[in-house]
């Protein structure tokens, strides 16, 4: 009994410390979750053909700070595959929460985040026929289904607005192919409603321009991103649809998507602005990115 009542003793004892320990524990963890809360972080896996420069401007962050944060040194190549940790962006009360949940985004330095609101991706019920869509100082919000399954005509002219070329007095619009609004429309739904960001939707015709007939000139093509979603991600996507043309452009910040007669598919390596330069010749491509003016990136 003496025996059995100092291992009870121990027992105690040992149990009490093991408390203490898990408690520390704990409020290590609660610290350290406080201390970061309003910090970003993503895991980046690198694509072929993929910069220190184009990830920096994919997730508006600097070179170096994507360098420091994985330990590189300034000249070092990536490689397809290549996981690196991108430090993000500070943020605080909606971006931070955001970020807690593991969403990041393209920001645009020329722009704040106050300028157009976001809309991300809900975690209940949302309305799966409403495009939440923004460009510089302005949002959308396009009913794309009636209750009779047709595209409203008022949202067909919200849909040529948000496409429009310029701004002001002198802005050129086309009215959009009705099949395209429906395919953003089913991209849209299949990431929940998160914010389209508009790059570059009609542009009239210029002799200069790189493809003689785009899709971007008669109202078939839209160049975009996602809030919160990888080009990647919206790539892969986009290449299930059918009798679409999608156009990825590693080195650039947007995701080409055309309605056409055939699927296309086709990678531009090229920067902004500069000639094009695909991965595979002959590549039944729309479009190159010196199409797409500085300004529109």
């Amino acid at each position: 009994m003496h025996v059995a009542g100092r291992f009870r003793g121990m027992f105690t004892r040992v149990s009490a410390l093991q408390g203490l320990v898990v408690a520390g524990v704990l409020a290590l963890t609660a610290a350290a979750s406080s201390a970061w809360a309003d910090v970003a972080y993503a895991t980046y896996v690198v694509q072929r053909g993929h910069t220190l420069e184009s990830i920096a401007h994919h997730y508006g962050v600097t070179i170096r700070s994507i360098v420091e944060a994985n330990h590189l040194k300034q000249g070092d190549p990536l490689h397809a595959g290549q996981e690196l940790l991108i430090p993000g962006v500070e943020a605080s009360g909606a971006d931070g929460a955001r970020a807690n949940r593991g969403e990041t985004y393209a920001r645009d330095p020329d722009r704040t985040s106050a300028a157009v609101p976001d809309f991300p991706a809900p975690r209940g019920p949302f309305d799966r026929d409403v495009i939440h869509a923004a460009r510089p100082d302005e949002a959308f919000h396009i009913k794309v289904k009636d209750s009779h399954g047709k595209i409203p005509a008022v949202s067909l002219k919200e849909f040529e607005q948000m496409m429009r070329q310029g701004e002001g007095p002198k802005a050129a619009t086309h009215p959009p192919d009705a099949r395209l609004v429906a395919l953003i429309g089913l991209v849209s739904k299949h990431f929940g409603g998160r914010t389209l960001e508009i790059v570059s939707g009609y542009r009239a015709y210029k002799p200069t321009q790189y493809t003689p007939m785009s899709r971007h000139n008669y109202g078939r093509a839209l160049d975009f991103r996602i809030r919160g979603v990888q080009n990647e991600t919206l790539r892969d996507f986009c290449r299930t649809l059918q009798n679409t043309g999608c156009g990825y452009y590693p080195n650039s910040t947007f995701v080409h998507m055309d309605v056409r007669d055939a699927k296309a598919y086709w990678v531009d390596l090229s920067h902004p602005g500069e000639a094009p330069n695909y991965e595979h010749p002959g590549a039944n491509a729309d479009e190159g990115t010196s199409d797409v003016t500085t300004d529109s990136h």
